[in-house]
């Protein structure tokens, strides 16, 4: 009779083992979150899409007409001036193509492939491969109010922005499609691993993404795995254990 109780003493124990090496698990998988760390606004770049230099060390991982880094991925609706989309227009570029109208006047237009996310849709832009992002920036065209920019921490939690906090708020949001920005945001080092776009109305457009990508060094791994095991190890024995009793 006294053998149930002291299993069931036992499980307890490593019930609390398993806790702890889970707790350990999900700190290395999801390092800094939005409750110790949060990405906020840092610079709007005017007219910066493929001309002037990026900034604090990003270099380009998305353009839409190739991928110039193959650990990341976007899905979500693509198009050109060629193949236009209705209620869209292509962000400006100094030198592109000149098309008509933002408000009666033509404007030069982006001429290559870039994003656009139609009112109620939402483009996904993800690391791959066991990377992820520390650093972004992207080029958005004509802001808008009804825009939506929400970034995914590794391991759970997200931060979003909406309308004019996207850019900065200067301008206004008034979907002027000569205003083209590069916006670039600090991490404060949290690790991201995905960025979702997103409208309530027609549209979000959008092109050259970049930043920083890191992958976790190879002791990390080491460590991650080595929890998985002994996570797995001690369900295993507790199993055995309530069999048992």
């Amino acid at each position: 009779m006294p053998s149930r109780p002291q299993g069931r003493m036992l499980g307890s124990r490593k019930m609390k083992k398993l806790t702890v090496a889970m707790s350990a698990v999900g700190l290395l998988l999801g390092g800094a979150s939005s409750a110790s760390a949060a990405v906020s606004w840092l610079e709007s770049e005017a007219n910066n899409l493929y001309g002037a230099p990026l900034k604090y060390g990003q270099t380009m991982l998305l353009d839409f007409d190739g991928i110039p880094n193959a650990n990341v991925s976007y899905v979500g609706n693509v198009q050109s001036l060629e193949n236009p989309v209705s209620d869209s227009a292509a962000p400006p570029v100094t030198g592109g193509t000149t098309i008509c109208c933002a408000g009666g006047n033509p404007y030069d237009a982006d001429p290559t492939l870039y994003a656009s996310v139609q009112g109620g849709q939402t483009g996904i832009f993800s690391a791959l491969n066991g990377y992820f992002l520390t650093s972004f920036s992207f080029y958005m065209g004509s802001p808008d109010t009804y825009n939506r920019v929400r970034f995914n921490y590794v391991g759970g939690g997200f931060d979003e922005f909406v309308g004019e906090d996207i850019w900065g708020g200067t301008p206004a949001g008034t979907g002027d499609r000569t205003q083209g920005y590069r916006v670039y945001y600090d991490f404060g080092g949290s690790r991201v691993s995905s960025i979702e776009f997103s409208s309530t109305q027609d549209a979000f457009e959008f092109d050259g993404l970049a930043g920083t990508l890191a992958v976790p060094e190879p002791g990390t791994w080491a460590l991650m795995i080595l929890g998985f095991g002994s996570a797995g190890a001690m369900l295993r024995s507790q199993r055995r254990r309530i069999v048992a009793a």
